[in-house]
């Protein structure tokens, strides 16, 4: 049999790095924007539970989203521009007091305070005690005062303290070949999802932090056949341990789950009908659930590419949607892509390099005469004060 090989395109892995800054919006204008859109989907009770579910065929229009319809104002950070502080462009987790920054590079994680001070790094890459190479998903716990990490192919969660010193290795249950969790230090528990590989018998579980195991969820109908093309995703902006699979091959009807020890609930599905299932994922916002499907597009006999994705939304309380592209409203409207992959842990993050942040600001404004002069003039501010040998800026707003 030839083996397939996918050209990807980068829509998935890939966060777009987008910018923000603060200004006054139209609350009536913002509380309107789904409102004359038709419902899209309906709420089902499955064992006592409310699953919310899309029906694409419902789906007609395309609407502009401007960013403060779903986020707070945007705060930029400036990273501190000592060497040790340098960080690559990447993925950033905000919490109430800091940001955590890093990358699949040889940089080890780097954390800093709201105001972009360097703190520490956060343990070293290597393949020594207390270094890693792959980290596929992180957390901070404040209240706890751990910065957690879970490498690929797993079996012990690093956690250090907030000096980036290792305090304890947490062995997992199960190996996890890829995999997302949360921590609770001051609960002393941990719950983690995972890719579940044929033969591994849990898709989920909880356990105490010395190892010992709370609950396990089977894998049954979710198992995968062992393929790192796979992912697991848990976007973590809300209370609860969202977790859904992203499957290239064998795609299948799919939800986004919620988990809690001892319960895997459904939480959002869509419903394709009898149309052939496309590449897609599911993320949970605070008031609604995004999305976006793909199809798939074969180059030669061995090769496949996807096509660009389209994104759709849905209120969870109104149950209207369409299909959507986001606007920052807080940068003169400047048009945002691919929004929902900068979104995780509660809040709207990109993480821009000085100099693209600064092209991109520049050519904005000299290609859109239309921008306000109050707008125009804070973006000129910006970029202006911009550096080429600056560290890179973090941009990110809470989600509403």
């Amino acid at each position: 049999m030839k083996n397939k090989q996918w050209k990807r395109v980068g829509w998935l892995m890939s966060l777009s790095l987008i910018l923000g800054l603060s200004s006054c919006t139209d609350g009536a204008k913002k509380s309107s924007v789904l409102d004359a859109q038709t419902i899209v989907g309906s709420i089902e009770m499955v064992n006592g539970d409310s699953v919310w579910v899309c029906r694409p065929s419902a789906l007609t229009d395309t609407v502009t989203l401007p960013l403060s319809y779903l986020a707070e104002e945007l705060q930029i950070t400036k990273l501190d521009n000592r060497d040790e502080a340098l960080v690559p462009v990447n993925r950033v987790i905000v919490s109430d007091n800091y940001l955590l920054v890093y990358g699949h590079s040889q940089t080890p994680f780097k954390l800093f305070d709201k105001s972009g001070k360097f703190i520490c790094s956060v343990g070293s890459f290597g393949q020594g005690p207390g270094e890693y190479q792959n980290v596929y998903d992180a957390q901070i716990d404040e209240a706890g005062g751990r910065v957690y990490l879970l490498p690929w192919s797993a079996r012990a969660i690093l956690a250090y303290d907030m000096k980036g010193q290792l305090v304890q290795r947490v062995p997992l249950y199960y190996p996890v070949p890829k995999g997302v969790f949360r921590a609770n230090t001051k609960d002393f528990l941990l719950s983690v999802f995972l890719l579940p590989f044929n033969p591994l018998p849990s898709v989920a579980w909880t356990q105490k932090l010395n190892g010992e195991v709370v609950d396990t969820v089977p894998a049954r109908h979710l198992t995968v056949n062992p393929d790192f093309s796979n992912e697991v995703f848990s976007q973590k902006n809300g209370p609860d341990f969202d977790a859904s699979l992203f499957l290239f091959w064998g795609r299948r009807p799919d939800s986004l789950y919620h988990y809690t020890p001892g319960r895997l609930v459904s939480r959002f599905t869509v419903d394709f009908g009898k149309k052939d299932i496309p590449i897609h994922s599911y993320q949970e916002l605070p008031h609604h659930f995004v999305g976006d499907m793909s199809v798939e597009k074969q180059l030669d006999e061995s090769t496949f590419t996807t096509e660009p994705p389209v994104y759709f939304i849905m209120d969870k309380q109104s149950l209207k949607g369409a299909y959507y592209k986001v606007v920052n409203d807080y940068l003169g409207n400047m048009p945002i892509s691919g929004f929902q992959y900068s979104c995780s842990n509660g809040y709207y993050i990109a993480n821009m390099e000085p100099m693209a942040l600064k092209e991109s600001l520049s050519d904005y404004l000299e290609k859109n005469k239309d921008v306000s002069t109050k707008d125009r003039e804070r973006l000129q501010k910006l970029v202006d004060s911009i550096h080429e040998n600056d560290n890179n800026y973090i941009l990110y707003a809470k989600l509403k």
